[in-house]
């Protein structure tokens, strides 16, 4: 018979997170902006669907060209670290105090969690689509 685990913390730390759920409102969502002005990859990166696209891709890969290894291996490491984003917000999402079992929990911290992970999977994405458009990765 499995058992399920209903506390991933000890209590008083459970507690601790809960006695946060105020301040984390007032002093750290305040900071979040609006899902509809948060930047996109897009925007930083030619539109495939603009006339000059072609042009405006092989610029980007003629600005790359002198760009040392190092940082294509760096490039690399933090596009590996974007990808694992589902495993950070899964197991924040399990954390008791913090828990987010519907993804549309309101308190502070489920809050800012979802914020947090979108703004990761903006710098994944925009990594990545650099990356095959500009580096040819």
């Amino acid at each position: 018979v499995l058992v399920q685990v209903t506390h991933s913390m000890p209590p008083e730390k459970i507690e601790m997170f809960k006695s946060l759920d105020g301040w984390a409102m007032e002093n750290i969502l305040v900071h979040l902006k609006p899902v509809e002005k948060c930047w996109q990859p897009q925007d930083f990166l030619p539109d495939h669907a603009s006339e000059g696209f072609e042009d405006q891709v092989k610029e980007l890969r003629e600005r790359a060209k002198e760009i040392p290894d190092d940082y294509f291996v760096v490039l690399v490491g933090d596009m590996i670290t974007e990808e694992a984003l589902p495993t950070y917000q899964t197991m924040l999402n399990i954390v008791d105090g913090v828990r987010d079992e519907t993804g549309a929990s309101l308190t502070s911290w489920a809050i800012w969690t979802r914020a947090w992970t979108a703004e990761e999977n903006r710098h994944g994405d925009l990594l990545n689509n650099t990356s095959r458009r500009q580096y040819n990765i």
